[in-house]
């Protein structure tokens, strides 16, 4: 609304000369659709009004709205502008779907969270704000998806590195970032420092970050340059003494390879033994017993062609047990282990809510509760994303024609009826246990009731929220 209908219509539109206006209109629509097909003087007549004459109502933003409940409607307030709201259709819904969708997708990475953090018995101290944290940035379609998306992240969580999510944050929901917490990350490596180290003194990097660079505070240092086994299993217990000196903690972030297994190690279904040495074989008990002692047979009788990796107990136990081996942590009343404040894991590769659920669970099942794991949502989560994944559409359910209203509505025969649209004018309504439902075919008496409030008519905001409001509003559900 203040990005477009407001500022954007301002700039664009009302405060540029009429004929500069009309000659721009004319030359796009006239090479597109052919000469006077349209014409120019519902745009003139538009810009003489100074203001757009439509009013948007809407749920308070920060609500959990179900599909097939309108969110928001919208309508002309002058009968003589009623091309406006169809008008509009395609910038609100190529505005509004990505936001709302990747703020979702950040409600369900929560509500796991959550639930794995109830099970486990996290600490109060630990903030779960920061154990979800937006890395999609680079991989967005450009940088408006990126802001939006990051913005919807924001909602549930803080951690991110969408710099400029901050910033429309701070100009379009009335927050100082200096005075309310938006959004943090911490010091943080990228292959580019560790490769310029030197392969051959890349534990004299990790020490220097750890001692020199950073003796303080949270530090993460990129760990799969070369061989991420051997930092685990050599660097950090070389570095022990000066890990747990520090005032803070030291993040090891490993960053390839198969994050259910890096993270937690490998299952015992996936293990295939062979003379006291353990092979990589993914789901081959899937197969049976016969296809296992087969398999024992091939590596035995040509292992190069059939042994997939060769596994050492590092990979085996995975990095969070290793990281319990060297340093240690407590146990905590419902009998979980948490690792020792002084270092953590952060993953941020192609980590989507199924792989989030089977990371909790192999944790869960060896003990753990991941206070210490933070894990990052980059772009293969927010950018494989449609309007239709969650089925964003906008609808014509009512108009009127001179006196006549009338009630209209699609319902195609064609489909399965995922496109049948509500009818006539719509009350949006909560039932008994706080949900919102849609109630169509009301009166204009009822349309003006329920849950949906103006806030947009006439050019003019008429309700706005801050963004720790739609914080807050989001942590009621």
């Amino acid at each position: 609304v203040k990005k477009y209908l407001i500022e954007y219509f301002n700039r664009e539109f009302f405060c540029k000369p009429l004929d500069e206006v009309i000659k721009s209109f004319t030359r796009r629509v006239n090479a597109f659709l052919g000469p006077n097909e349209v014409g120019y003087q519902h745009v003139a007549d538009l810009h003489k009004l100074g203001y757009l004459p439509i009013e948007l109502k809407a749920l308070p933003e920060g609500s959990i709205c179900p599909i097939r409940v309108p969110m928001l409607t919208i309508k002309n307030t002058l009968p003589e502008f009623f091309w406006i709201t169809n008008f509009l259709e395609t910038i609100m819904s190529c505005e509004l779907w990505l936001p709302m969708t990747s703020a979702t997708t950040a409600k369900l990475y929560m509500k796991e969270l959550e639930r794995h953090a109830n099970k486990t018995g996290f600490p109060k101290e630990v903030d779960l704000g920061f154990l979800c944290h937006d890395f999609s940035m680079r991989g967005m379609a450009g940088l408006e998806a990126a802001i939006t998306s990051g913005m919807g992240h924001l909602t549930s969580f803080i951690g991110s590195e969408t710099i400029p999510a901050i910033d429309a944050i701070e100009e379009y929901y009335n927050v100082d970032a200096e005075k309310y917490n938006i959004a943090n990350t911490v010091p943080a490596t990228e292959h580019s420092v560790m490769c310029a180290g030197g392969i051959d003194d890349e534990f004299g990097t990790f020490k220097r970050l750890l001692t020199e660079l950073y003796p303080k505070g949270f530090v993460s240092v990129v760990s799969d340059t070369w061989d991420y086994w051997k930092v685990v299993s050599e660097y950090a217990p070389r570095l022990e003494k000066e890990i747990r000196a520090r005032d803070g903690r030291f993040v090891i972030r490993p960053d390839s390879g198969v994050p259910e297994d890096i993270i937690c190690g490998i299952q015992d279904k996936d293990i295939l033994t062979v003379n006291d040495e353990c092979y990589y074989f993914k789901d081959i008990q899937l197969e049976g017993k016969d296809y296992i002692e087969a398999c024992k047979r091939n590596v035995l009788d040509n292992p190069e062609r059939y042994v997939k990796q060769k596994l050492t107990s590092y990979q085996i136990k995975g990095t969070y047990e290793c990281l319990w081996d060297t340093f240690g942590g407590t146990v905590n009343e419902k009998g979980y282990k948490i690792l020792d404040n002084c270092v953590g894991i952060i993953y941020g590769d192609s980590i989507t809510l199924d792989r989030q659920k089977e990371i909790y669970r192999r944790l869960e099942a060896k003990g753990f509760a991941a206070t210490n794991l933070v894990l990052g949502i980059g772009s293969y989560t927010y950018q494989y994303r449609t309007r239709d994944s969650l089925g964003f559409a906008m609808k014509a359910t009512w108009c009127q024609i001179e006196d006549e209203a009338k009630e209209i509505f699609k319902q195609p025969k064609t489909d399965s009826g995922m496109k049948n649209s509500l009818k006539g004018l719509i009350q949006v309504l909560k039932d008994e246990n706080g949900e919102y439902y849609a109630k169509d075919c009301v009166s204009l008496e009822e349309e003006q009731a329920g849950e949906l409030k103006t806030v947009f008519k006439d050019g003019k905001i008429v309700k706005e929220y801050t963004f720790e409001e739609i914080r807050n509003n989001l942590k009621q559900y």
